[in-house]
This record gives structure tokens, sequence and C-alpha cells, in this order.
């Protein structure tokens, strides 16, 4: 039989100068330490009747926590001894933690991150990763599951609006927390009463992105610049308009190509976010920049533009990172091309999409081919419709830009 006793564990120091409110599970002489949630100055409580003294100034709050807390245990070693099944303190200890929420929060999501890069999955972790490390800057290391409450919620969402964060990046961080609580309650870590998004929604920010297309005459000035071929200017402008010529194809995936996704005058290559097979007809302008890296990429293994290399991003996470700087450099690029060409606009590697997207529903292209806009919002609808179509239609499509 356990038995359990409130107690102040001084043997701890909190950040604010208090110990912790623990509840010790002992059986057969041995002990097991569990927090509350909640934490006592030692002047505040009473030793000898274990309980916040007279002088607390939240001591009727504190008592009833702790009263439940007494009476959700003595609940579980009930039902645990009725079941005559063997359990050790841990597993108790386990079951009150999931009780309270008292698991941390952050060594969970770094759980998530590991078993994510584990499967070769490093776009899922990186984002997982970015939730760790704005939690532990707006409230440590030691951040509890019972911590995210709807107040805290609502606290996390001001400090971003303070910091001028736009409100679809917020809903980005909400929702990979709620991803998080949705794993942890499957996983048994925590109890359904726990998760805070019943009440709190994410649907409340504002996620439209103001749409960024340029013109078809925008794309004829691009073209007409005169760039110096060996210089990076001439490279980022490459990768928006093969981007736009291919359906405003990702950069990822323009990063990924290699000369054997080039067949019979075709694009055929596999998307790497939805896995998705895409076949496009190569367009006269897209010819003419691959047949430009013919001259120096050329291999039946090499990639077909400069960003990547075999011998040096040989793993998923260098090829991700490499990725990422260059994405940051072509847009840094494009900006400059925007202010040499005289664009209203300041292009960016997703403006390709959405100039795609624009000038194809300007050109009369029915909305069962393609939709106004290919942002996340819309995109799965967009996939619907173009998964009905043959290749052929497609073709016809995309000679319309020209």
């Amino acid at each position: 039989m356990s038995t359990i006793k409130v107690l102040l564990y001084t043997s701890k120091v909190m950040k604010n100068g208090e110990h912790p409110i623990m509840l010790r599970v002992t059986q057969n002489r041995k002990s097991k330490y569990v927090s509350i949630g909640y934490s006592c100055r030692p002047e505040l409580w009473d030793t000898e009747n274990n309980s916040p003294s007279k002088k607390h100034p939240n001591k009727k709050l504190l008592d009833i926590v702790i009263k439940q807390k007494c009476i959700d245990t003595e609940k579980l070693l009930l039902s645990l001894d009725e079941k005559k099944k063997h359990y050790s303190l841990e597993d108790v200890r386990n079951k009150i933690k999931r009780k309270n929420g008292s698991q941390g929060l952050i060594p969970y999501i770094e759980g998530i991150v590991s078993r994510l890069q584990k499967a070769n999955k490093i776009g899922n972790a990186t984002v997982y990763n970015d939730l760790k490390r704005s939690l532990s800057s707006f409230a440590g290391v030691n951040l509890l599951f019972s911590d995210i409450t709807v107040s805290f919620l609502k606290k996390y969402e001001q400090n971003f609006l303070e910091n001028k964060v736009k409100e679809n990046s917020i809903s980005y961080y909400m929702r990979t927390i709620r991803s998080v609580f949705n794993k942890a309650i499957a996983d048994g870590e925590i109890e359904r009463e726990m998760y805070p998004f019943d009440e709190y929604k994410i649907s409340k920010l504002n996620t439209t992105t103001i749409k960024r297309a340029i013109p078809r005459k925008d794309i004829r000035v691009l073209e007409g610049l005169g760039i110096d071929k060996s210089s990076r200017l001439f490279n980022s402008l490459n990768y928006f308009l093969f981007s736009f010529y291919n359906g405003g194809k990702n950069f990822t995936d323009i990063a990924l190509l290699t000369w054997q996704n080039i067949q019979n005058e075709r694009l055929v290559y596999k998307r790497t976010k939805t896995g998705k097979i895409y076949n496009i007809a190569l367009l006269p302008p897209a010819k003419k920049i691959l047949d430009f890296y013919a001259e120096t990429q050329r291999s039946n293994e090499d990639y077909i533009f400069p960003i990547l290399s075999h011998s040096n991003h040989k793993t998923e996470t260098s090829r991700k990172n490499r990725i990422h700087k260059i994405i940051g450099q072509t847009n840094s690029d494009l900006k400059t091309l925007s202010k040499e060409a005289k664009l209203n606009t300041v292009l960016t590697t997703y403006v390709a999409r959405h100039s795609y997207a624009t000038i194809l529903k300007q050109n009369g292209i029915s909305t069962s081919i393609i939709s106004e806009a290919l942002g996340h919002s819309s995109e799965k609808t967009t996939q619907i419709y173009l998964d009905s179509f043959e290749n052929s239609v497609l073709d016809e499509a995309n000679k319309s830009i020209l």
C-alpha cells in the first residue's frame, strides 16, 4: 500500500526564490516526489501541519488545490490497488504527472524533433525546433504542459504582436503548440482536460496574406535586364524565371532538380512537400535557362542549378541548411533586381508562384484548372482540381503565360 504526504521541497530553490510544493508518494519505504505545480516561500509554510501558513495571502486557494491533488492521488492509488496489478513508484509518479500536466514541455518537443530527424523529416523537425526556441526564449526551458493555459497563450500572442510579428506567423506557432498537445494526448503523456485550444481559438488570427504578383510586362522587363551571366544575380533571376515558367515551382524543388528530371522536353519531378508527381512541358524560356546550365552543370548525376552538390551536401540536413541559405541570398538578389527593373513590387521567390497563378486567371484560364492563388490556404483545393486533368490540358494553360 502506498501513502502520500504534502511537503515543501526545500532542497530545490526556484528562480522566484520559492520552493516547490510536492506530493511525496511512499511505497515499501521508498519515495518519489511530484510537484503539484505551485510553490511557496519557507516563511509562509507551516511545517508542522504541512500546509500554507495563515500568513500566506493565497492560503485558501492553495489549501483547496492541495486537498484536490491529494484526493486525486488517493483515487489513483486505490484504483491501482483494486486492479491488483504490480505497479512501481515510477508508474505512480508518471500517472500523477500526466494528471497534473507537470511534465516538461520543452523535453517533449525535443523528443518530437529527435524522432522526426531520425525519420529524415528535416523540414517538420525545423518547425518544432522553431517552437522550442521561441517558447524557451519567452518562458524559459522549465515550462510545463500545465503552464500552457488560455491565459498563457494570450500573453504569448501579445508578446508576438508587441514585437511586430505578423498574425500568420503567430498562427504558425500556435498551430504547432496545438500539434504538440495532440501528440502528447495521443501518447498518453497528458490528460485531455489539459488541452487549452477548445477555448483559445487560433482561427481568430488574421492569416490572410497580401497577394504578391507582377504582370506579364514586368516579366519581360526582367528578362531584358542584361545581367552579367557570371554573377550571382544572374542565377537568382534564372531561379525566379524557371519557377514562373514551370507552374510557380517551389524553390526547394528547383534546388533538388537533376538532369534526370528532364525527359523528352518535359520536366518530371516529385514535389517535396506533397510527394505528387508533376509532368510539365518545358516552355521555350525554360529551355533557354536549361541550355545555359547544360554547358557547365551537365552530368547524369549533377544537379541542374548551382545550389547543391553531391559531394558537399550528402545529408538531408546539409541540403536543407544549404537551400535555406540560398533562398535568403536569392531573395536579397531579387530585391536588387526589383530596383533595377523599377518594379512596384519587391520580388521574392514566392512572387513567381503568385504571378503565374494571377496571369493564368487574367488570361481566362478556368479556376477549375488553376486557382487565383497557390498559397497554403488554397493549395490543397487547387491540387484537387489539378489532379483531374491530363497533362495536355495543363500544357495548354501554361502556354498562355508566354
